[in-house]
């Protein structure tokens, strides 16, 4: 059987185009997500988290696994537009959970069936494209996405899970190597992480803002022990990785208000973004880059606001759109370094999945100690702490710089030993 990775990427790329009917808004929020637990949370979380244990044990049929998606998010976008559960308590709220569980079961499954960096790096940088294109919950995203397009998104999504399962079956793409027990293992558990910010923040007898803190810092000490677990190789890289989709978050707010919210000046940035993270991750360079997108988003931040002029001086689509392409070629590239290790054990749609999410939900409800955005009545908080993120980011390109040397050296063949003189 022939290697077909190369064909892989027409059917991925086609279930990815799902996340762009049903993206998560908070996934580059700057604000912590927890907000207690209400009555119909279950589905809200339990829909998502048993897409992700249903996903890491059939890993084997990845081409399933969207198809199933892309129905689940084609189901949310009928809703949306027929309505028919508007006036049932609860119903629409169930719905859109059973889309969000869709776009689980795509990226697992878009996971599983990439064998290489590259194509890992494309299936999460969409997953922020989908946030951009779509728009950040501060914007009239109803804008970006008219019901025919949304339809339209839904369907070609299904059609790549169908081509997907006419590759397995004809032959044309061999089977990924399956995923270790020990990762699904794992994975099972990484999929109620989510679920333990909203639980330790309501069971923390504290003031809201600590039980926040503290809620996150658990998160990302159990994060950090379901990685140990898998192999201390992919700790580190994905723990930076999602404290890289952390750091960026308030850089592509600032940017999307820089661009005045326009998808036509900062949508090419983005895509270029994306471009140049897949291209590192085929050249091997993934760490490089990113550590280089982190420090020049570092610079960017600080030299256009605190050194030029002040926030409302730099309302400009140019710098929007820079800001917004380094922002996604860091995430990119950052996910792809810990894509390289968890390949090695076996673990991609856990590591690139579950874990690193929890990792950049983790580090934000932390932040938030050093934050007070209740405080400010204006719409774009994060101007206030401009200084803050530009240190976060800076901080993310030391640790990638980091692993950059700690990668050459362990390449550097050993100094053969002198002869011994008589």
């Amino acid at each position: 059987m022939r290697n077909t990775l190369g064909w892989l990427w027409g059917p991925v790329a086609l279930a990815l185009l799902a996340l762009f009917v049903v993206s998560d808004y908070d996934l580059l929020s700057t604000n912590s997500t927890y907000s207690g637990l209400g009555k119909y949370d279950v589905a809200r979380f339990g829909f998502p988290a048993l897409a992700v244990i249903v996903g890491v044990w059939l890993t084997r049929h990845w081409q399933w696994l969207l198809v199933a998606g892309a129905l689940g998010v084609l189901v949310r976008v009928i809703e949306a537009q027929a309505h028919f559960a508007m006036y049932r308590p609860g119903a629409s709220g169930i719905i859109a959970s059973i889309g969000v569980a869709g776009t689980v079961l795509i990226v697992i499954g878009a996971l599983s069936a990439a064998q290489d960096a590259a194509l890992a790096a494309l299936v999460i940088g969409a997953q922020v494209l989908a946030t951009l294109f779509r728009g950040l919950d501060w914007l009239d995203n109803l804008a970006f996405h008219p019901a025919g397009l949304d339809l339209a998104l839904a369907v070609l999504a299904l059609a790549g899970g169908v081509l997907a399962v006419y590759g397995v079956r004809t032959g044309t793409t061999a089977q990924p190597e399956p995923m270790s027990r020990r990762a699904a293992v794992v994975g099972t558990a990484a999929a109620f992480l989510p679920i333990v910010l909203e639980a330790a923040g309501n069971l923390i007898t504290l003031p809201r803002l600590l039980a926040t803190v503290v809620a996150g810092a658990v998160l990302v000490l159990c994060t950090a022990g379901l990685t140990l677990a898998l192999g201390r190789s992919a700790l580190l890289t994905t723990a930076t990785a999602g404290f890289v989709l952390f750091a960026v978050a308030a850089p592509v707010n600032l940017g999307m208000y820089f661009a005045g919210g326009q998808l036509t000046t900062y949508g090419s940035a983005a895509v270029i973004g994306l471009g140049f993270g897949v291209l590192a991750a085929r050249l091997g360079q993934s760490a490089v880059v990113a550590a280089a997108a982190c420090a020049l988003l570092a610079i960017v931040m600080w030299t256009s606001v605190e050194v030029t002029g002040h926030y409302e001086d730099m309302v400009q689509g140019g710098l929007g759109s820079l800001i917004i392409a380094l922002a996604v070629a860091a995430v990119t590239s950052s996910a792809a370094t810990a894509a390289t290790e968890a390949i090695d054990l076996r673990a991609l749609p856990v590591v690139a999945g579950p874990l690193l999410l929890a990792f950049a939900l983790g580090f934000r409800a932390v932040v938030q100690l050093f934050l007070a955005y209740d405080k400010i009545p204006y719409q774009m908080p994060e101007r206030d702490y401009i200084p803050l993120w530009t240190a976060l980011a800076g901080i993310a390109a030391l640790v990638l710089t980091a692993l950059v040397l700690v990668g050459r050296l362990k390449e550097r063949p050993p100094a053969a030993s002198a002869p011994l003189s008589r």
